[in-house]
């Protein structure tokens, strides 16, 4: 009997990190999709991306990731997120040179790769045992 709820200890040990990794990435994701996605709006019709609005989001972005950048590269493969990191960190550069169609490439990179990861790293069985 001591060994099932030991077992039965476990496995619930397991599950509930499972969730909480789950829950936290796709919180994180989400923040950065929709970061990036609120800088894609705002330079849809403009080619003068020196502006301080979309500095400020950017740093903001920038600011978020480095917020969660511990976390994700804690449970994710780190090369992944190296990719996400690379591609905000243009978005700067790309400012500095106003060089508008690099800047949408970055951010559309950053989106496609934020929603990618919500599927790599959804809730799975794989991911509990």
């Amino acid at each position: 009997m001591k060994k099932f709820i030991a077992i039965l200890f476990v496995v619930f040990i397991l599950v509930g990190l499972s969730i909480w990794e789950e829950v936290t990435i796709d919180k994180y994701l989400n923040d950065i999709q929709i970061q990036s996605q609120e800088l894609m709006d705002l330079t849809k019709d403009t080619k003068n991306i020196q502006t301080e609005e979309i500095l400020i989001k950017v740093n903001k972005l920038e600011e978020t990731w480095i917020h969660h950048e511990e976390i994700l590269c804690l449970v994710a493969n780190h090369k992944d997120m190296r990719d996400l990191c690379v591609e905000i960190q243009r978005l700067k550069g790309n400012i500095e040179v106003n060089q508008y169609e690099d800047f949408t490439a970055s951010l559309k990179i950053i989106n496609h790769l934020s929603q990618d990861y919500h599927k790599i790293m959804g809730l799975s069985f794989q991911n509990i045992f």
